[in-house]
């Protein structure tokens, strides 16, 4: 009577004997729903769990918590059909113990859900999800675009995956063309061949797993400046971890920096000449001048001696103006031409 009540209902009911694996009952809805028959499901105890799709596999801590509890689980996931086709599915599932034999049954109940009523609850969660993750996006852009620092990334294949707006500028300044996703980064990456090689390399020790930053000059083609870029480079992994799909690059114009620092060394140095000049040259006329003023006779200026000594001074006058010029030459006027 009970198995001539549950074969009539149009949920699929079944049970499996979990240390067997033997199904124990299986109703005749089973086709309504999926397209294989009742014996199709017996022949082969895994087909029900391979035709649930990939992109909606079951919760398992879900089902592992109502084994443990013996409560109903009720994952919702879509199930593919003999057809071809897809079917969203209630799936009721509780664990039993059968006093009879000892062994735990696996009761289960699958009803197939209605489909408009789903697909607008799925259309509405996805176009909140949609609209967050456009919104994200675009904040994103809004800051990476916001800043002069270029950043890329490029697929193993070497094709461009994301550019922000100032990485586009960069390239199309040093080869006439704006890059787009999907395009060459090899051929992008300079005007002569010498360069690209060289930016080939770079991406090949990411892409290999190396992680490293170098320094990179780039001569403008018109103007001829010359700027200097501080580059990282960065391997992107798998959400496993153990493969490399592509590379992330980002580049910092260091030319300000490095026009700085070439500035002070340059004033280092200038005040180093100074120093000497002062410490050295500049001393040993002084010297004698000073020398010269102690031998003068104060007290009889008619002394013939004082003419000779002041002779002296005049020359010693000179050698120390000279030194002097030497010191401003090296405090201004080759700071002026630096500049």
């Amino acid at each position: 009577m009970l198995t001539e009540l549950l074969a009539a209902i149009s949920d699929c009911v079944w049970a499996i004997d979990n240390e067997t694996g033997d199904i124990l009952f299986i109703s005749p809805a089973v086709e309504t729903i999926f397209g294989y028959t009742a014996d199709e499901f017996r022949d082969n105890t895994k087909l029900r769990q391979q035709l649930i799709d990939s992109l909606d596999l079951i919760n398992k801590d879900t089902l592992n918590k109502s084994e443990e509890n013996n409560q109903w689980s009720r994952p919702v996931y879509r199930t593919l059909t003999k057809s071809g086709g897809f079917k969203w599915i209630n799936h009721q599932q509780r664990i039993i113990k059968d006093n009879a034999t000892s062994h735990d049954i696996t009761l289960t109940v699958i009803r197939e859900l209605d489909v408009s009523e789903k697909n607008s609850d799925q259309e509405t969660e996805a176009l909140r999800a949609a609209e967050e993750i456009a919104w994200t996006k675009n904040n994103l852009e809004a800051l990476i675009n916001a800043t002069e620092d270029l950043t890329w990334s490029i697929d193993r294949l070497g094709r461009y995956v994301y550019m922000n707006s100032a990485y586009r500028k960069q390239i199309s300044n040093n080869i006439g063309l704006v890059p787009n996703e999907g395009d060459d980064a090899y051929i992008h990456s300079g005007g002569t061949e010498k360069v690209r090689n060289e930016w080939r390399l770079y991406y090949d020790r990411a892409l290999s797993g190396e992680r490293f930053v170098t320094r990179h000059d780039s001569r403008h083609p018109k103007t001829n400046a010359i700027r200097h870029f501080e580059v990282s480079f960065n391997p992107i992994y798998k959400d496993t971890k153990e493969e490399i799909i592509g590379v992330g690059c980002f580049a910092r114009d260091v030319t300000a920096i490095l026009n700085t620092e070439e500035a002070l060394i340059e004033q280092n140095e200038r005040l180093q000449n100074i120093a000497s000049l002062s410490s050295h040259e500049l001393r040993r006329p002084v010297a004698s001048m000073l020398g010269l003023i102690n031998i003068i006779d104060r007290e009889n200026f008619n002394n013939p001696d004082n003419a000779q000594i002041i002779e002296h001074m005049f020359t010693v006058t000179s050698e120390i103006d000279e030194v002097i010029r030497l010191i401003v030459n090296k405090t201004f006027i080759d700071q002026k031409s630096y500049l």
